[in-house]
């Protein structure tokens, strides 16, 4: 696997210019929902539409958690862009041994109470408008053995129009309760998450 070797110089160089796409792009970007910092290490749960969902993400924990921030990524789709593992990321073979190795990895990281770990448990990009999401099961393991203080955020990236030319960005969030039984159960209580922010999205 290839693990995170964060680097000052890229993180700087590199969250100016997301910084500058934000800016160029967008109309907004607000940050919605629970939005304090929860304490202790985090694993976020995020949905997955876009190249930019992990860039959103940094930029986001920027703002709120400030944390050490960390990404796991298809080991394909890493090695074609490396210098992303200065940044914090990290991969995952698919259906492999050596999936293991990277599940473990990101439990190691939540043992640091300054770290945060995104993931995309539904493995692919789909569509913003897919509902309800499917979450694949094997990163479970991660939840399953995270130490007590480990808390579990999920996030919801929404973007709208309106009135604007330029798409207006929402990042949600909510800490939820790390008790669950299984991966499904996850996946269900992220699809209320969602199905939520999506009626709230229209208030802002």
């Amino acid at each position: 696997m290839i693990k995170a070797r964060h680097h000052t110089f890229y993180e700087v160089s590199f969250d100016a210019y997301i910084g500058w796409k934000l800016r160029a792009q967008f109309h907004s970007h607000h940050i919605a929902g629970e939005t304090g910092d929860p304490g202790g290490s985090i694993l976020m749960i995020g949905n997955h539409f876009s190249w930019w969902d992990g860039f959103w993400a940094r930029r986001m924990n920027q703002q709120t958690y400030k944390r050490r921030f960390h990404i796991m990524m298809l080991e394909e789709q890493l090695k074609t862009h490396m210098f992303l593992s200065r940044m914090g990321a990290f991969s995952i073979r698919k259906n492999h041994r050596d999936a293991f190795e990277s599940l473990d990895y990101a439990i190691d990281l939540l043992h640091d109470e300054r770290n945060l770990v995104l993931l995309f448990p539904q493995g692919k990009f789909q569509s913003l408008y897919t509902f309800p999401v499917s979450f694949e099961k094997g990163w479970f393991r991660i939840l399953k053995h995270a130490p007590e203080t480990t808390r579990v955020v999920f996030m919801a990236n929404l973007i709208d129009y309106f009135e604007h030319p330029k798409p207006r960005l929402t990042t949600w969030l909510r800490t939820i309760d790390r008790s669950f039984p299984d991966a499904v159960s996850v996946e269900t209580a992220y699809n209320e998450f969602l199905a939520d922010t999506m009626k709230k999205q229209n208030d802002l």
